[in-house]
Parts: C-alpha cells; structure tokens; sequence
C-alpha cells in the first residue's frame, strides 16, 4: 500500500513538473538577467527579423503592419526591450526604419508614398517605456537573487555552526565523566587567581646580583601550577625563570609540582623550540617526535617575555598520565598558558601604578598601565570618566548606566563620596572632540534613565575627568575619590 502511494505521489510530480517544461515558453516574456551580451545581440537581431518575415507572409504589401489594425510588428522591439533593455530594444527600432526605407530597392516594389512617423514615434516611446520597466524588474529581480543567495549562505553557516554546537556538546557529555574540570571552570578560576594575586603583593623575587637588572616576579606560580594540575591532570612540572649571575644564563626553579624533576637544559629539543618560536610545543608533534634520543619534557609554554621579546620564563611538564595526553587536554592547556602569559605581560608595566593604588581592581590596574604606555611612548591619548553618586542611585540605576558605555571603554564599580558607589570609566585613544561627543551623548543617557524616576542629572551624578598618563594620574584617581569620601564625613 505504502509502494502505491509513493509511486502514485512519483507520477503526479513528473506530469506536474512536464507540464510546467510544457508551458514555459509562455514566460519569454519575462526580464531576463542571466543571459550574456552576445545572446542579448543575437536575440535583439532574430527577434524583429522573424517578425518581419511573418509580416512579409502574412502581409506582403505591409510586412510592419503600418496600416493594419494593430501594430503587430512591434511585438519584436517590445519583447527585446523588456528583456534586454531600452538599447536593446531601440535597435529593432531602427531595423525596421531601416527596412522602410530600404526595403523598395531590395525587394523592387513600389517605394513608399509617406514615412509614418505617428507609427515610429509611438512604437519607439512604447519601447522606452517597456525598457525602463524591464530594468527595474531585472533590477529587483537581481537583488532578490543576492538577497536569496545571502540568506542561503547564512542559513548554510548557521546549520554548520549548529552542528559544531551538537559535536561539541555530545563530546562535552562524553568527556565530562573523565575530565576533573571544564575550561571554562579552569579560567574562572585563573581569573580569581589574578583577583587574588592583585590584592597581595607577588612572590618575593630572588635578591638582584649587583650591577645586573633585578629581576621581575611571577604572579603567583604555585597557585597557577596546582590549577593545572586540577584542570590538566599534571603530575610532574615546573616553572622556571630566567636569570642572569655571575656564572652567566642560568634557568631557576620558581615552582614545582612532584619532586623528581631534573634541571631544565636550553639545548634539549623542546626547550630550544619554545625560546625559538615562542609558542607552545608538545612531544606527539611531528618535528618534535622524530628526534632521536630521551626528551625528558613531555610539554613546554612560555609564560614571560622580557622587554626584548625574549623568553624569561616557562613551564615544562615532566610527567603526564597516559589519558591525559590527548587533543583537547593539550589544547585546554595551552589555552591556560597562553593566558598565563597575557596577564604576565600586563604585570611587567604595573608596578608603578600598583604602587600608587595598591587597593584598586587590578583590571584596572592593568589597564591603566597598558593606556599609559600608549601615550608616553605614541602620544595616544586616553581619559578616565568618574561618575561620582551624589543623592540617591539605586544599583539598578548605575548597571543599566554602565551597559550603555561604548563598547571599546572598561568599566569598574568603587566606592565613591560618602559611601556612594563611583562608575570608574577608562575611554581608550580618545581625543578632545571625541571626549566632548562622549560627554554630550552619555549626558542624554543619563537624562533619559533618570527621568523615570523623576531625578536630575545634577543631582544624581558628579562627573570628573582624568588623562591617563601613569602614577601621578592614577594617585590622582585615587585622591579624587577618598577626598570625596573625606569631604562628605567632614560636612
């Protein structure tokens, strides 16, 4: 029964399908936007000839029909136009004005008594008007094709992007039961790790050898190995920092994790591949894995590089369980290294704005320190928007204030005058007019928000501006808003 169907549904398709091939000669009329110029030529040529020649049967003393009812013959041009165009069109136009005049001496008949100008006049407006409304049909016909073809590709990258989504969540359930910690765990807890590391002062650094540069601190390396080891499953592993002494380079143990590690050798293979490409490097890779003789690393990244983009320090993993050294597992801890190393990078140029505010978020820290950066050594300037509370702002308030900051500013939450919470708002490679717009635009804001509750600006918010440009100005952030605070506690 199914099978009869089916075949039943199959032939009711194939006589629907011959039927439309039947009559689709029917839409030679349409604008057409897919045909070459040589086949618009060669159809505005055939077209007003096949006509004239009908004409020339039908009606050898008129082949164009200039007396005859309706003017038949100009179906030609028209068509030609419609498809094609106006210029496609004309030139049938001047085929049969060519005809006429022509047509006495190539065929010996008796030469016209009158040239019909009403007929050319109308049969040449009627073409331009049948070519305009061709090209605006072929016009919409072409960009709803783009528009089609646009939406298919994005409805084909959707389904990809979906389907990536589908294997990542079926891998995410089948490796969940054997993973100990999901990336996106690891790096929250990275980050909480930075939080931390930026209230504290870092790990002490070894005393600097006279007449040689004192060397920089790492941000916590034992809290960042007991992170891989809970994300990565490392068994064995080290961080080592470069230094230089009286005995020349030498690479020291800043922390480990197991107790047999041997001493880290510049020359073996892995090592040197990391200090030569900067990048992170595993045993299982081919240039690696041919290499005759012990390696005793199994994976190495750099986590440090000095002021000339030199590597000063690195992690190398000794011991790895067996499971563990698969794709995903080496890729999650490359992608903590590599995160290590950004935050490493931010801390080599904090120091002297730490030390001007040692309290504050280190994000901001960061981030004031990198824009200082920008504009001592490439004049690029940045500024700090304070937007001090004043009478009463609920939370609600100030959130929905900070998700309309532009996009390219950073945004933090400090206590301000009185207790009143403070929206700290760092505007990177900003200039005079672009603060001015800024200010303008997020005083509309501000109006709009407030208005709901039927408060003023000037009431709700004191706005101050900074320039970043190091130590001096991050004091003077600090000093802006514990004054504040010490000028409300006075009054």
């Amino acid at each position: 029964m199914k099978l009869d169907n089916l075949s039943t549904r199959v032939s009711r398709r194939m006589r629907s399908e011959s039927a439309r091939m039947r009559w689709q000669w029917l839409r030679y009329w349409r604008p057409n936007t897919q045909s070459g110029r040589l086949m618009a030529m060669f159809e505005a040529v055939l077209l007003p000839v096949l006509v004239l020649w009908l004409g020339a049967k039908l009606r050898p003393d008129d082949p164009l029909g200039a007396h005859a009812g309706f003017p038949w013959a100009w179906f030609g041009p028209w068509l030609i136009a419609v498809r094609y165009g106006a210029g496609y069109g004309l030139f049938g136009v001047g085929f049969y004005a060519a005809f006429w005049k022509f047509s006495p001496t190539l065929f010996h008949s008796a030469p016209a008594v009158e040239f019909p100008a009403e007929f050319f006049l109308g049969g040449m407006l009627m073409t331009l008007i049948l070519g305009e409304f061709g090209a605006a049909f072929r016009n919409r016909q072409v960009l709803h094709r783009e528009v089609t073809k646009d939406l298919t590709a994005r409805l084909e990258r959707t389904k990809r992007r979906l389907f990536v989504i589908k294997e990542a969540l079926s891998t995410l359930e089948q490796e969940l039961t054997d993973r100990p910690m999901t990336l996106r765990d690891a790096l929250l807890d990275l980050r909480r790790t930075f939080t931390f590391q930026g209230n504290r002062p870092a790990l002490a650094a070894p005393a600097a050898t006279p007449g040689l540069p004192t060397p920089a601190p790492l941000p916590d390396p034992r809290a960042f190995l007991q992170l891989l080891s809970q994300s990565c499953r490392l068994v064995e592993a080290g961080i080592f920092v470069r230094e230089i002494g009286p005995q020349g380079l030498q690479w020291r143990l800043a922390a480990s994790l197991g107790q047999t590690l041997p001493p880290l050798d510049p020359g073996e293979v892995l090592i040197n591949r990391i200090l030569e490409t900067h990048q992170s490097v595993h045993i299982a890779q081919a240039h690696l894995n041919e290499t005759d003789g012990s390696n005793p690393w199994v994976f190495a990244a750099p986590l440090r590089l000095d002021e000339y983009d030199e590597v000063d320090a690195l992690l190398a993993v000794h011991t790895m369980p067996f499971m563990s050294f698969e794709e995903n597992n080496l890729q999650r801890l490359q992608v903590l290294c590599a995160s290590y190393l950004d935050f490493s990078q931010l801390e080599l140029s904090v120091e002297d704005v730490r030390s001007a505010w040692v309290q504050a978020p280190i994000g901001l820290q960061q981030e004031w320190a990198q824009l200082s950066e920008l504009g001592q050594n490439f004049k690029l300037r940045s500024y700090c928007a304070v937007w001090s509370g004043q009478g009463r702002v609920s939370d609600d308030v100030l959130a929905e204030f900070a998700g309309l900051q532009p996009v390219e500013s950073s945004t933090w939450t400090l206590k301000g005058r009185g207790g009143k919470p403070a929206l700290i708002v760092l505007l990177p490679l900003l200039s005079s007019g672009g603060l001015a717009n800024y200010r303008r635009d997020m005083a509309s804001q501000l109006v709009q928000i407030l208005s709901r509750s039927n408060q003023r600006p000037d009431q709700a918010f004191d706005l101050d501006f900074l320039e970043v440009s190091g130590a001096p100005s991050f004091l003077e952030l600090r000093r802006l808003l514990s004054s504040a605070a010490a000028e409300t506690k006075t009054s």
